[in-house]
Order: C-alpha cells, then sequence, then structure tokens
C-alpha cells in the first residue's frame, strides 16, 4: 500500500469510529413524547336536526383519538398506564373553572424508535351541565372541555430501561354544534 491509500484507510477508520461514538452518546438523550388530541366527539352536544341526542342526553360519552409521538431517534419508550382527565369549562372561555366529568386510564405500553400510537377509545361522563353545554353550542358558540394527561414514561436505551421521567401535559379543545372538535388541526398537549 502507498500513503495515500494508507491515510484514505486510516480517515474512513476514524470517521466510522467517530460516527458510532457520536450516535452512542445521543442515545442517552432522553426527550418526552408529543402529546395530541386528534379527534374529539361529544354526542350529547350534537345539534343537527336528524341527530338521535336532539332529544335526549342519554347518551353521555365522550370519543377521544390520543396520539403520541416517540420523537427519540435511537430509543423506544416504556409507558405506564396513561391518566387521562376530562374536565368541562362551566365559566366561559376565559374562566379557569373547569369541573371534572371524565377519567380514562389507556394501559401502559411500549412504543418503537421514532414510532405513533394513536389510542382510540370512549369513556362516560358524570357530572356534565349539558343543558348549558347544549344552549353554549346551540347559540353558535363552543362548549370548552379540558384534557389533562398524566403517566411516567421510561426509554429504552440498548438493553436497559432509564429512569422514569413525569410527563404531565394538557390542552383546551373547543366542541361545535355537531359534537366534534371545532379545529380540524391535532391539539398539542403540553
Amino acid at each position: 500500500m502507498n500513503e495515500s491509500e494508507e491515510l484514505k484507510t486510516f480517515c474512513k477508520c476514524l470517521l466510522g469510529i467517530l460516527t458510532f461514538v457520536i450516535c452512542f452518546c445521543m442515545s442517552f438523550q432522553n426527550h418526552k413524547p408529543k402529546c395530541y388530541i386528534t379527534d374529539l366527539f361529544v354526542p350529547a352536544l350534537n345539534t343537527y336536526p336528524n341527530s338521535s341526542t336532539t332529544t335526549t342526553r342519554a347518551n353521555t360519552f365522550i370519543f377521544f383519538d390520543l396520539k403520541l409521538e416517540n420523537v427519540m431517534p435511537f430509543n423506544g419508550l416504556r409507558y405506564d398506564n396513561v391518566n387521562l382527565t376530562f374536565s368541562y369549562n362551566y365559566g366561559g372561555y376565559r374562566s379557569t373553572l373547569f369541573l371534572p366529568i371524565a377519567r380514562h386510564t389507556v394501559p401502559g405500553f411500549y412504543q418503537g424508535v421514532r414510532k405513533t400510537a394513536h389510542k382510540r377509545d370512549v369513556t362516560t361522563t358524570r357530572g356534565v351541565p349539558w343543558g348549558d353545554a347544549f344552549a353554549a353550542v346551540s347559540n353558535g358558540s363552543t362548549a370548552v372541555f379540558r384534557v389533562d394527561l398524566a403517566t411516567n414514561v421510561k426509554s429504552k436505551q440498548y438493553f436497559w430501561y432509564a429512569k422514569k421521567q413525569r410527563l404531565a401535559v394538557r390542552g383546551i379543545v373547543e366542541v361545535g354544534s355537531a359534537g366534534l372538535k371545532e379545529n380540524k388541526a391535532a391539539i398539542r398537549l403540553r
């Protein structure tokens, strides 16, 4: 081998080692997942004439789609049970008066590297002032709900799991006269 070939081989080896070291160090970075409410449907607030809920408020369910994004490029995530609390704002949009109306638990699960998980489910509500909420959406306004999410998350680093991190986020969701989330974009829980 001449000197130029030896130099090329040395540079390739050095580049490979540096790439490995950088990737290895980056795998120890922990980032919490991004959480979104992509869909929310409250049948009791559907004001359309062909709706079966216009004559009765018996359908006191909330249908939701929770989206969880693992943004880490090298680590999977292990979630403990994901606890959701749905609250109704009974004091107007600018008010901070929220009445807890439903609690729901999504069983813990593992999420792979750069994967997105959708948890679609339904929960039963209690204590919602349906008359006030229905009147608000009937007048062209919106009913305001808050979604709180709380869980513990730990990242998988090679063959072991890192220390658990607490994840507690919330978001405001406005529901219109169709009983659906007003904002078409997903609502980020922060």
